[in-house]
């Protein structure tokens, strides 16, 4: 199976930056292999002369002033980034944002894929349940600020313990630091937010999974922004399920495997887009 380019994707750059993930190999390979009919460039320095840059990981600030140069000509940019869920064999897609939020909810995309992967959803929210604020790791402190991150975090602590709640603290790494005062809840994702009332994260992938869980979510930036709401509302509610459903099964369009059907499907999807 050939993949035909539309004119807006004649030419593809994957830049590569020192101490790249294994994964960003994995899908640049796969990617480069799929598109016969699209003229490819693998490089080390961005060179901004074809159609669509890729990158893996937009977060750090070392691939910034390629990405606003490619768009600053009219030009588009995909990074790719760890999955949503089965990591193992997926990674996750941007486009022109280091999240999908812009794309997620523009119109409806079959759900088989979704189906397909066959990840649980439940009901496991207890409004009468701890807040759980879900922190970030070193590259995204970067990318929005350290100061701006804890500004954020403190406020939705205040505004929850202010309303009686018991606030947990969900760090992104074991080294990561816990907000004086709070406890860590660590583990697996499914057990570390089940009965919880809320989630709060400036941007998490755990936003992902607590819709998922039926459990209320506010968030800034990431996937989940498309859906959930930037301040703590007055009456918690998780979404109603058409809109978790409908949510889930096309953020499954924005992420993709490594085999070749897969690598053509993302080239695929991506024509669509962008065409």
């Amino acid at each position: 199976m050939t993949v035909a380019a539309p004119a807006s994707i004649r030419s593809a750059e994957f830049l590569t930056f020192e101490k790249s993930s294994s994964r960003a190999a994995q899908i640049f390979g796969a990617l480069m292999t799929a598109a016969p009919d699209i003229r490819m460039k693998h490089s080390y320095h961005y060179t901004g002369d074809s159609d669509l840059l890729v990158v893996w990981g937009a977060g750090s600030p070392l691939r910034w002033p390629a990405l606003e140069r490619q768009r600053s000509m009219g030009k588009h940019w995909v990074a790719f980034d760890l999955a949503y869920w089965h990591r193992d064999v997926k990674v996750r897609l941007s486009i022109d944002a280091p999240h999908p939020q812009a794309w997620v909810m523009a119109r409806e995309w079959p759900a088989h894929r979704w189906q397909a992967d066959r990840v649980p959803v439940s009901d496991a929210w207890d409004p009468s349940g701890p807040v759980i604020v879900a922190g970030l790791g070193d590259k995204a402190r970067v990318q929005y600020g350290a100061g701006v991150v804890d500004r954020w975090e403190g406020d939705m602590i205040r505004q929850s313990q202010a309303r009686g709640r018991r606030v947990l603290y969900r760090p992104k790494a074991a080294h990561s630091p816990v907000p004086a005062g709070l406890s860590a809840v660590i583990g697996p994702i499914d057990a570390a937010l089940r009965g919880a009332s809320l989630v709060c994260t400036l941007h998490s992938n755990v936003a992902v999974d607590a819709i998922r869980l039926g459990i209320p979510v506010v968030c800034q930036d990431g996937a989940a922004a498309a859906v959930c709401p930037s301040t703590i509302p007055a009456d918690l509610r998780p979404l109603a399920p058409s809109v978790r459903d409908r949510f889930l099964a096309n953020l499954a369009w924005f992420q993709w495997g490594f085999t070749p059907d897969e690598a053509r499907g993302c080239w695929a999807f991506l024509r669509e887009l962008l065409a």
